[in-house]
């Protein structure tokens, strides 16, 4: 069986197709409406809003919250890399407090020590002789004064650390000692040295001829003052200190009424006793300049 179909059976005209508004979706008839909508219709853009809350987890689930994807919660990690330089700069500047709060110790150590407590004003509590600050010798082996009693006193300084307390001053000065020894020395080269702690301690002591000033050994006390005075200045507990031991030479008899102090400066070829010093003794008594005449000694020891 076969269906012959000739070209002028029926044309295209004759072939009829649903118009839009014959469409059916569903039970929804969309006959004869020209403009249908499905949904919500939208004209223009679309702005979409997210939130974020700083809420913590516990109270939100509390208060009954649901956490969706819009929700961002930060626990300490996310805060702490959040603040990150804010806590950098905290760091900082405690490493730095405490750095200064160190360099300090020293200075407050030395107020305490130096300036805060009261000494008495007598020479013989001042005074720490060679047994007390534990000297190698307790006898002084060396020359005394080929002029008696010293015609000048000579001021030093020992270009070492300076001491705040008794223990720390004798350590410097058995170092003193020990190095003086050493270079051939009979003894420390001081007659008296003075610590930053306000006490007198003995060297060669009265009488003896110093290891200090060349060509004024055999006629002088020589007294140094613990530290360099070219970056530190004198307590008043050493200048105190300078003073009773001059008082008590003087009672002794072992100073010349008319004597002449000299800073080691204006007699050798030296800084000593520095700067800070030298501006000092100027304002002292018997303080003097030089002259040919004050060279005295034959030799020194």
């Amino acid at each position: 069986m076969s269906l012959d179909i000739k070209e002028n059976d029926f044309t295209v005209s004759e072939l009829k197709l649903p118009s839009p508004s014959d469409l059916c979706l569903g039970q929804i008839s969309l006959k004869n409406c020209k403009d249908a909508t499905i949904g919500t219709k939208i004209d223009g853009n679309i702005i979409v809003n997210q939130y974020f809350t700083d809420t913590p987890a516990d109270k939100a689930l509390s208060n009954g919250l649901t956490f969706t994807d819009s929700v961002v919660l930060e626990d300490w990690t996310q805060k702490l890399l959040k603040y990150k330089y804010v806590w950098l700069s905290l760091i900082l500047a405690v490493v730095v407090t405490t750095v200064l709060c160190i360099m300090l110790i020293p200075q407050s150590h030395a107020k305490n020590n130096s300036e805060d407590i009261q000494l008495p004003y007598n020479y013989s509590m001042r005074l720490r002789t060679r047994p007390e600050w534990f000297s190698m010798k307790t006898e002084v082996n060396c020359k005394p004064l080929s002029i008696h009693p010293a015609k000048f006193v000579i001021v030093a300084h020992t270009v070492t650390t300076n001491c705040y307390k008794e223990i720390n001053c004798e350590n410097v000065l058995k170092s003193i000692q020990t190095y003086d020894i050493k270079n051939q020395l009979c003894d420390i080269s001081y007659n008296f040295v003075i610590g930053g702690d306000g006490y007198i301690y003995e060297g060669r002591g009265w009488g003896k001829s110093g290891g200090h000033t060349f060509v004024f050994n055999c006629d002088s006390i020589g007294v140094a003052f613990l530290g360099n005075y070219n970056l530190q200045y004198l307590s008043p507990k050493m200048e105190e200190a300078f003073k009773l031991l001059v008082e008590e030479g003087l009672k002794l008899g072992e100073i010349a009424e008319d004597y002449k102090l000299f800073g080691q400066s204006q007699v050798r070829d030296s800084d000593s006793p520095g700067v800070h010093v030298m501006e000092v003794i100027k304002k002292w008594k018997g303080w003097a300049k030089p002259k040919k005449e004050d060279l005295l000694c034959i030799e020194s020891n």
